[in-house]
C-alpha cells in the first residue's frame, strides 16, 4: 500500500479532522486567546493527526505486505488466512473474516476436485488391468492364426498394448503418490529391454537399433519410468520415417562440479519443424507429421515430459526438417553413485 492510496482512503477522516482543527482554533481566538496560543492549538491537533494516520498506515501497510507477500509465495493462496496474523483494526477484520471464508470454501472445493481425480485415477487403472486379460488371451489366439493373419494381428495387438500402456502412465501421472523405486541402472540394460519390448514394431518399420553405450555406465532413476521414456523416442522414431536409431552417452559437469550422465537417442526420421519444437511436450499437440499420420495422440511426449519432471530428470529434444530428431535425457550426478565407487575402491 502507498502512501497516497492510504491517504485517498481516509480523505473523509482528514477533511473532518482539519475542519474540527480550524473550528477550534477559531473558538480559541473568539475567547480571546492570543495567536500564540491558536497556533499552539493547531500545532498540536496537526501533530495528533499526523501521529495517528502514521500509526494506522504503519499498521495496514505490515498487514497488506503480508497478504501480498503470501499471495505471491505460496502455491494455494487460499490458505493465507493460516499463515497471516490476525488484524486489530475493523476494516482489516472484515479483509481477514472474508479471506478466511473463502478460503475454507476454496479448501472444500480442492478437496473435492481430488476425491474426484483419485476417484478418476483408480477407475482408469482399474480398467488398464482388466483389459489387458483380453488382450493377453488374443495374442495366445494369435500364435494358432495361420500366416500372414497371425503377424498382422499381432501387430495390431501390440499396438494396443502400447495405448493401454500409455493410459496406465497417464493415470499414474494425476497421482502425487507415484511408485517410485530408484536405484542404479545400467543405461545399456535399459536401452536393450526398450528394444526388446519394441523389437516386432521395429521389424516391421525397417528401424535398425545401433547402440552404442559403454558397459557398466551406470545411472540413479526409476527402471519402469525410465525405459517408458526411452521407449516413447523408440516408438516415435520409429513412426515417423526412420530407418536407424542410435543409442549413445554424454558426459558433461553440472552447476555444482557434479557430473551428469545424458543418454541421447538419434534418428534419421522426418524431423520435426521449427514452428512445432517448442510445443512437443504439450498434452495432445501432434504437430504437422501427427495430423498427417492420424492416429497420433500426442500425449508420448507429455508423459514422458511429465515423468522426467516428476523424476528429477532432464528431457530436451532438437530437430530439423529431412535431418532427424535427437532426444536427450540427461540424468544428474548423484552422490551415492560417487559414495559407492569411494567403497568399491
Amino acid at each position: 500500500m502507498t502512501v497516497g492510496a492510504f491517504l485517498r482512503s481516509h480523505w473523509r477522516l482528514i477533511a473532518a479532522v482539519t475542519a474540527f482543527d480550524a473550528f477550534a482554533c477559531v473558538m480559541v481566538f473568539v475567547l480571546g486567546c492570543g495567536l500564540h496560543a491558536v497556533f499552539a492549538v493547531a500545532c498540536a491537533l496537526f501533530t495528533g493527526l499526523l501521529v495517528g494516520l502514521a500509526a494506522e498506515y504503519a499498521r495496514a501497510k505490515r498487514f497488506y505486505s503480508e497478504l501480498d507477500c503470501l499471495s505471491r509465495s505460496l502455491e494455494h493462496p487460499y490458505q493465507i488466512p493460516s499463515l497471516v496474523k490476525k488484524p486489530q483494526s475493523a476494516d482489516q477484520a472484515l479483509v481477514y473474516d472474508a479471506l478466511q471464508t473463502m478460503g475454507v470454501a476454496s479448501a472444500s472445493e480442492v478437496a473435492r476436485a481430488q476425491a474426484a481425480q483419485n476417484e478418476n485415477r483408480e477407475y482408469m487403472e482399474a480398467w488398464v488391468h482388466e483389459v489387458k486379460t483380453p488382450l493377453a488371451a488374443a495374442q495366445l489366439v494369435a500364435e494358432r492364426v495361420p500366416e500372414p493373419e497371425s503377424s498382422q494381428l499381432k501387430r495390431e495387438l501390440d499396438r494396443a498394448n502400447r495405448q493401454v500402456e500409455q493410459v496406465l502412465w497417464y493415470a499414474r501421472t494425476l497421482s502425487a503418490e507415484v511408485d517410485y523405486r530408484v536405484h542404479p541402472l545400467e543405461l545399456l540394460q535399459v536401452v536393450r529391454e526398450v528394444c526388446r519390448q519394441n523389437a516386432r514394431f521395429l521389424i516391421e518399420q525397417g528401424v535398425q537399433p545401433v547402440i552404442q553405450l559403454p558397459q557398466g555406465l551406470t545411472v540413479f532413476a526409476d527402471e519402469k519410468q525410465t525405459a517408458f521414456i526411452v521407449s516413447q523416442a523408440v516408438v516415435n522414431a520409429a513412426k515417423y520415417g526412420a530407418t536407424r536409431i542410435t543409442f549413445s552417452s554424454q558426459e558433461a559437469a553440472d552447476d555444482a562440479g557434479g557430473k551428469q550422465v545424458a543418454l541421447l537417442v538419434a534418428d534419421n526420421g522426418r524431423g520435426i519443424a521449427a514452428e512445432d519444437l517448442p510445443r512437443v511436450f504439450e498434452r495432445g499437440f501432434t504437430g504437422a507429421h501427427g495430423r498427417e499420420e492420424g492416429s497420433s495422440t500426442g500425449m508420448g511426449l507429455y508423459l514422458a515430459a511429465t515423468l522426467s519432471q516428476k523424476l528429477g530428470l532432464g528431457l530436451s529434444l532438437s530437430s530439423e526438417i529431412g535431418q532427424g530428431t535427437v532426444f536427450k535425457l540427461v540424468f544428474p550426478f548423484d552422490d551415492r553413485r560417487a559414495w559407492q565407487n569411494l567403497t568399491q575402491a
